[in-house]
């Protein structure tokens, strides 16, 4: 019990720093902390970029708001013109997580960051403890003689306690807070006065001034319309390509969903059982599952897409900084094609040829490198998979100041395109450009974060779930192991019949005393638990391989088209 009692006692320290700590500490500080803004420019300045060439509005002025204000555009009741082609430059000031409190969306950002951060905390000293701490954690579970069964109940519990894992639990809530974030974000594009302001930094504005402003009703509708044809046809996309792809698993893909499907059927010993679901029904849930995927993946990868055009071409960025963006752009094709049964036999054919050339063989250093690789592609490829994976995350995590700096910066760019348009304009439209940008912030800062936070917790979870490791070690058979050889009870556990012990025939048709029949119950209980440990570990390799391929082919798919629309549009 001691590792559950240690597991509590971190789960309680993590609960207590997320309600207590986190009123005067949060991690938003190190998000928005030192970032800077383009403030919205005032009528003076305004004025003084126009000159000569400001235009007087002829019109009669307009009636002010309930609140005082003149239809609720601010304080100064000088609405004026002038062209659009009068160049503005903008003054900028740096910002905290004070500024951004204020601001939609806040709260949202807030609660997801300090409570992934505190789930990756626990996560990570359990997993530390566990492996290095716990000494006879990895211990086989069957390790005594058959003649020779335990005496004591105490190992039965013990090895049940190593087995719960607390910090799942957290890393379950933190993918359900996640993608109940993504949802909340995505339904923001489906109501039209909220998504006129959230589709300013996806397209670019109007030609024209007075035809948005004449068309305004007509422009919201179509924007909505726009939005949920945007979104169920990714969604309706996905859900034919995944499709497509489950047809190729097992000669272009290495998912093992067959052997996944196999171990779903559990029967008792002996007894002929069907199916939990039926194949169709098992890619039918894939497959609307992957489908959610894409089409909440549309938005967070289109504005990828701009941000990453606006970082490496619009401004002059140092270099360290453009490769991190270029590496965050690609660096989930690696993972990709490390599930593509061709690329990583050709790769593992190609290194075996190479370690015996006679030029390899000849340099020690070289020789070594290859063996490595070899090894790695040949019994380690999960490991491989996986740190592939946490290279994607951490790559997104390094640029995530940058990136939403480059947004930030998006505004002066917006400008200068606006100014670049024919036309007049007002100095309340072009304060209103100015200032969505700003007031979009949390809504693009959740939209580069929580896809982040959503692949690194369903990659810890597969890493655990399906019982692989961080490291390329072959690792001790644990508790999850069944060894077909052990016959203490004589109830087999089958590995290809997919059968469960029957604990009516170990209690009811047993004629030995209660303490031996205890024993064997005891034992029963651990096969059963070795059993669904074994079967859920297949399962879950298979499942959760499969949407973690699918979810990094949705996102680098969505940042794609997102990058050629945007170079299309801005030419």
């Amino acid at each position: 019990m001691a590792v559950l009692g240690f597991q509590l006692v971190t789960t309680l320290i993590g609960a207590s720093i997320l309600s207590k700590i986190v009123t005067y500490f949060t991690f938003t500080r190190l998000v928005y902390n030192g970032l800077s803004r383009f403030l919205v420019p005032s009528d003076e300045l305004l004025l003084e970029a126009a000159g000569n060439l400001r235009i007087k509005n002829k019109g009669r002025r307009r009636r002010p708001d309930a609140i005082s204000e003149p239809n609720g555009h601010g304080p100064s009741t000088d609405v004026f013109y002038f062209p659009r082609t009068v160049s503005i430059q903008l003054q900028t000031s740096p910002i905290s997580y004070c500024d951004v409190g204020t601001l939609p969306l806040y709260s949202n950002c807030q609660w997801l960051l300090d409570f992934t951060v505190c789930a990756l905390g626990i996560y990570c000293v359990t997993e530390i403890v566990q492996s290095c701490y716990v000494p006879w954690f990895g211990q086989p579970l069957f390790s005594q003689p058959a003649d020779k069964p335990k005496s004591s109940f105490l190992p039965s519990v013990m090895s049940v306690s190593t087995r719960l894992n607390l910090s799942l639990v957290w890393l379950s809530l933190a993918v359900w807070f996640t993608l109940r974030t993504l949802l909340s974000v995505t339904s923001i594009y489906f109501r039209s006065s909220a998504a006129d302001v959230a589709k300013s930094d996806t397209y670019p504005p109007p030609t024209s001034s007075t035809t948005s402003t004449t068309t305004g009703a007509s422009t919201a509708a179509r924007s909505s319309t726009n939005e949920w044809f945007l979104i169920l046809s990714a969604g309706f996309l996905s859900l034919i390509m995944t499709g497509f792809f489950l047809a190729l698993d097992g000669r272009c893909f290495e998912f093992n969903l067959q052997a996944a499907y196999t171990n779903l059927t559990w029967t008792l010993a002996g007894s002929s059982g069907t199916p939990l679901i039926s194949w169709g029904a098992f890619h039918a849930i894939l497959c609307g599952t992957c489908a959610l995927v894409g089409a909440l993946l549309v938005y967070p990868g289109m504005k990828f897409g701009r941000i990453y055009i606006d970082a490496v071409s619009k401004r002059p960025v140092v270099i360290y900084k453009r490769l991190l963006f270029h590496l965050a752009f690609i660096a989930p094709l690696l993972p990709i094609l490390l599930w593509m049964k061709p690329v990583t036999d050709h790769l593992l054919r190609a290194l075996v040829a190479l370690s015996f050339h006679p030029v390899v063989s000849n340099q020690p250093t070289l020789f070594v490198i290859i063996t490595m690789a070899v090894e790695l592609f040949g019994k380690h490829l999960n490991t491989l998979r996986l740190l592939s994976c946490l290279g994607v995350v951490l790559s997104r995590i390094v640029i995530t100041r940058w990136y939403l700096q480059a947004y930030l910066h998006s505004a002066q760019d917006k400008l200068d395109q606006f100014n670049r348009e024919p036309g007049q304009t007002s100095n309340k439209e072009v304060q209103r450009l100015v200032a969505s940008i700003f007031y979009c912030i949390n809504l693009v800062a959740l939209q580069w974060i929580a896809p982040t936070i959503l692949l690194l917790a369903t990659v810890c979870l597969y890493k655990n779930i399906a019982n692989l490791s961080w490291l390329p070690v072959d690792p001790p058979r644990g508790h999850s192991a069944v060894e077909p050889g052990d016959v203490s009870l004589a109830i087999l556990v089958d590995n290809g019949s997919s059968t469960l012990p029957d604990f009516t025939s170990v209690v009811m048709g047993s004629t030995l005393s209660w303490a031996e029949t205890l024993s064997q119950v005891r034992l029963a209980f651990h096969r059963f638990t070795g059993a669904v440990s074994l079967r859920g570990m297949v399962v879950s390799r298979g499942v959760f391989s499969f949407i973690i391929w699918w979810y990094l082919v949705a996102l680098q798919s969505v940042s794609l088209l997102g990058l050629a629309y945007h170079r299309f549009a801005s030419t």
